[in-house]
């Protein structure tokens, strides 16, 4: 059976988006990614003593799409996981849900998504 990886052409909404991700341990990591315009590279975060745990994640997920997050241990899946439904608080990027802003949610407004999405 052959199945169509999902494109542009795709007809099926996108559920959940993220562009640009980041998630980078240690002191002022906020700071640090908007003073290197985003994309520090892995020397950046070296000197600056930071873990970049998550970068620059860009991904989409279709209605009805299986996703799966695969990688070796310690390359960042569950700290992925994590940011995506917000468990841990991305550094940057942009997630959306359904067409919502999910690092503009509340947390009622996390808590309902969690448990009827």
């Amino acid at each position: 059976m052959k199945t169509k990886a999902a494109g542009a052409d795709d007809p099926r909404p996108v559920k959940l988006s993220c562009h640009g991700l980041w998630k980078i341990f240690g002191s002022h990591a906020a700071d640090f990614l908007r003073n290197h315009g985003g994309k520090p590279s892995a020397a950046d975060l070296d000197r600056a003593h930071l873990i970049g745990a998550v970068r620059d994640a860009t991904l989409e997920v279709r209605e009805g799409e299986i996703f799966i997050v695969m990688g070796l241990s310690g390359s960042g899946k569950s700290t992925l996981v994590r940011c995506l439904s917000r468990l841990i608080e991305p550094t940057g990027g942009e997630l959306i849900f359904d067409g919502k802003d999910l690092l503009k949610a509340s947390d009622s407004e996390l808590i309902d998504i969690r448990r009827h999405k």
